[in-house]
This record gives C-alpha cells, sequence and structure tokens, in this order.
C-alpha cells in the first residue's frame, strides 16, 4: 500500500516491473486530483491495484484496505505534510493496516535539507515546520524524532541519513540534501 501515491510515480512502476498473480497494491492519496490522474492512466488496473482518496491521519481507516491486511507500506515525503499534531494518528493508523511482520517503508525530508534553508522567516509556522506557497506544510525531521515517533508501535530496522550533493552544470549550482530513510517493523507479536 503506498500512502501518498501522487500521480503513481511509485505504483505503476512496482506493477511494471513485479507480475506476480499475490501482487495488489493500494494506492491512496489526500488529493482527489491525484487519485483521479492514477485512475485514468492507462496502467491502472483495477484487478491488480486499487486508487482512492484517504487522509492518513483521519480517525477512520480506509475501508478498502481490511486492518492487519497490508505486508509493505509507503510513505514517501508524506508524513512531513502533516502537522505534528496529526503524526500520533498516523502511526496508529499504520500499524492498525499493517500486518504483524509488516514493514513501513519511510522517506522524508531531512533537518537542513536545502529545500528548509530556502524557506524565507514569513514561511515558518512552528520550529521546522514550513507552510509553501501552494498552502502544503512541510516538516524537516531528525533520525532521533523518527525512532521516538514510530518506535512507540513498531521496532525500528533501519534510520539512516542520506546526504547527497547534487550538481546542475548547466546552472552551476551545488545542492545539498538531505533525506531521511527508515524502515519500521511491525512486531510479529503486535496487540
Amino acid at each position: 500500500m503506498e500512502v501518498g501515491c501522487g500521480a503513481g510515480n511509485t505504483v505503476f512502476p512496482l506493477l511494471d516491473d513485479i507480475y506476480d498473480p499475490r501482487l495488489f497494491v493500494y494506492a491512496c492519496d489526500y488529493s482527489n486530483t491525484a487519485v483521479d490522474v492514477v485512475k485514468s492512466s492507462k496502467a491502472y488496473d483495477e484487478q491488480r491495484c486499487s486508487a482512492f482518496v484517504w487522509d492518513l491521519s483521519s480517525a477512520e481507516l480506509p475501508p478498502q484496505v481490511e486492518p492487519e491486511s497490508v505486508d509493505i507500506l509507503l510513505m514517501i515525503f508524506v508524513f512531513s505534510a502533516l502537522h505534528p499534531d496529526q503524526w500520533n494518528q498516523a502511526v496508529e493508523n499504520a500499524y492498525k493496516i499493517v500486518k504483524p511482520g509488516g514493514t513501513v517503508l519511510f522517506r522524508d525530508y531531512g533537518r537542513n535539507d536545502l529545500a528548509q534553508l530556502r524557506f524565507k522567516k514569513s514561511r515558518l509556522l512552528a520550529e521546522n515546520l514550513y507552510i509553501r506557497g501552494d498552502g502544503t506544510r512541510v516538516y524537516f525531521f531528525t533520525n532521533s524524532e523518527l525512532a521516538e515517533i514510530f518506535g512507540r508501535r513498531f521496532e525500528v530496522e533501519q534510520n539512516a541519513i542520506d546526504r547527497r550533493l547534487l550538481v546542475n552544470r548547466k546552472r552551476e549550482l551545488k545542492m545539498y540534501r538531505v533525506w531521511l530513510q527508515a524502515k519500521f517493523r511491525k512486531p510479529i507479536n503486535a496487540d
């Protein structure tokens, strides 16, 4: 299951690369527009994928997904869009959806990423929480924050910093990116 599927940039390559009749992918997003884009794609196959609107921080689980039925839950640049007040509910929802022994694969913005350093002070909502020009929020995490947030419910198997120097040779720009990549496992003997 991918939370924050956007236009399907993860879902469709996954379905294209892995042809296993047992593979079924749930793709959800907060945005109706994003879900419509996924559903309108020629690659969308209801026999192998279900796309729907769902907010990870909502009080309800999506009716399309049975509790404790998901082997792998992808959260790629999704958690940072949530307000810190929503984190506990989002983690609880992930916990309820993932099977015992299942995994959450996480990638998001790290503290001092170029995107954070470019924000003007007028965009700061709270410490390390900013608002973009389009009205969406973005938070920049540390490893210790992730371990604390997810470690209450999941075993932390990986929690790494991915620092990259990207160079735009044409514009002669160096861009220092900081992303966090983590793997959280739901205990086999989960309550």
